[in-house]
């Protein structure tokens, strides 16, 4: 049930008087008695848009006693595929319509063809569907689709939105077996996912091991190509879900046993970051470089580390680094430990001491584990003094540093850091 009243104002007159225009109220009473409607009809829905068209028709009939039955005339004739009844029995229109004929409905949604796990998380979100829509149109005339198609479309997307954000679609009406069928088609809509770029991070493994993974990462995020942003963002955790798990089923992850964690950003080129980090193992090779500090050339180095969580009950960290000094290749060595003081998905705090020569030094490490993100470290030797850096890590490969030793004359210098 709904209704719609429609109400006349009071009457104005205007006076002109000396050029002055002077408003005066001549009256209270309406033009016309005030005037509503009432309207029943299944399914209900459909009430609104009846009542639309009624009360404009109303509003224009003119006043007499066969004013109801010219509404009665008008409104079969513009909502086809009922009858229509009119009790002013309270003083009030109201009027009802009935269906002439029952109809049998069902509905039949289909999408595109899809990929998994793509396909597997559209065919979670349709699951019931086709009954959902099948009972909007329960009971509608087939011959009232000539004038409540666009409330039918409506409905439905008023549906489709709540399932399947940032999706279209179209309907058809077609027969089979004596029974009307609804035919929802799907099909994304813009703006849709062009492109996903995918990165992986690892403080634990080298970096053309990153690589490799990103790459082989790329084939597998593919089935997300063309589908809508809008949807494919509130299935984010899915992304990231899928994403680890095919990081994890490579053997570069699974034999050094390593965890993924995975961050996903719906966009038209969409970002899949990953970071992969092992609990047991580091093996990092590197290249680095100085400006502004004298004395100071080109070094490679080579690190290999254990953690001895799973004898310790705790993490901690050992470690050696090797480096040679390109001037003169000459071999340095040190070994140290660490362990996390604070540790989370999105910043570490480590703590730590290590060993060179003879020389002992305690060292902290501030990370957020990310690329396109600073970090910082610090070293401390009563023989040597403070050696520390800030650093920005500018992609998977190169990190830049603001570099301070004061075991050198220039204390202060740039270090680019190359991770191969």
């Amino acid at each position: 049930m709904a209704s719609a009243r429609c109400f006349n104002w009071p009457n104005w007159r205007l006076f002109l008087r000396d050029g002055t225009v002077l408003v005066f109220l001549l009256s209270f009473l309406p033009l016309s008695p005030a005037c509503a409607l009432t309207a029943e009809v299944s399914p209900d829905w459909l009430a609104p848009y009846v009542l639309r068209g009624l009360a404009a028709v109303w509003s224009e009939i003119p006043h007499g006693p066969t004013r109801l039955e010219t509404l009665s005339i008008v409104a079969s004739r513009l909502f086809s595929g009922y009858g229509v009844a009119i009790d002013a029995s309270e003083g009030e229109p109201k009027v009802v319509l009935e269906p002439l004929a029952s109809a049998k409905w069902s509905a039949a949604v289909a999408g595109p063809i899809l990929r998994p796990p793509v396909s597997d998380w559209f065919a979670a979100d349709v699951r019931g569907m086709d009954a959902e829509i099948a009972s909007i149109v329960d009971g509608l005339p087939v011959e009232a689709l000539a004038w409540a198609d666009s409330a039918l479309r409506d409905r439905v997307e008023e549906v489709v939105a709540r399932r399947l954000p940032g999706w279209g679609f179209s309907l058809l009406v077609r027969e089979a077996d004596q029974k009307n069928i609804l035919q929802v088609s799907l099909n994304p809509a813009q703006p849709v996912i062009l492109a996903v770029t995918p990165s992986v991070f690892s403080s634990t493994m080298p970096v053309m091991f990153q690589s490799d993974l990103a790459a082989k990462l790329l084939p597998g995020l593919s089935p997300l190509i063309g589908m809508p942003l809008e949807w494919t963002a509130i299935h984010k955790a899915d992304v990231e879900r899928f994403a680890a798990t095919l990081l994890e089923d490579r053997n570069a992850v699974s034999n050094t046993r390593s965890m993924v964690e995975a961050s996903f950003e719906a966009d038209q080129v969409s970002r899949l970051d990953a970071v992969v980090e092992s609990d047991r193992f580091i093996f990092l090779i590197w290249i680095a470089a100085y400006a502004g500090v004298e004395g100071r050339y080109p070094e490679a180095g080579v690190t290999i580390g254990w953690n001895a969580r799973r004898e310790l009950g705790f993490d901690l960290e050992i470690y050696d680094e090797a480096k040679v000094d390109v001037s003169s290749f000459g071999l340095h060595n040190r070994i140290g430990f660490r362990f996390p003081v604070l540790s989370s998905p999105s910043f570490k705090l480590r703590l730590g001491a290590e060993w060179s020569h003879g020389d002992a030094w305690v060292r902290a490490w501030a990370d957020t584990g990310r690329i396109r993100r600073p970090y910082a470290w610090w070293r401390y030797s009563p023989e040597h003094g403070h050696n520390a850096a800030l650093g920005y890590r500018v992609d998977e490969h190169i990190s830049i540093e603001l570099h301070y030793d004061a075991r050198y004359k220039n204390k202060i210098g740039l270090r680019g850091i190359l991770l191969l």
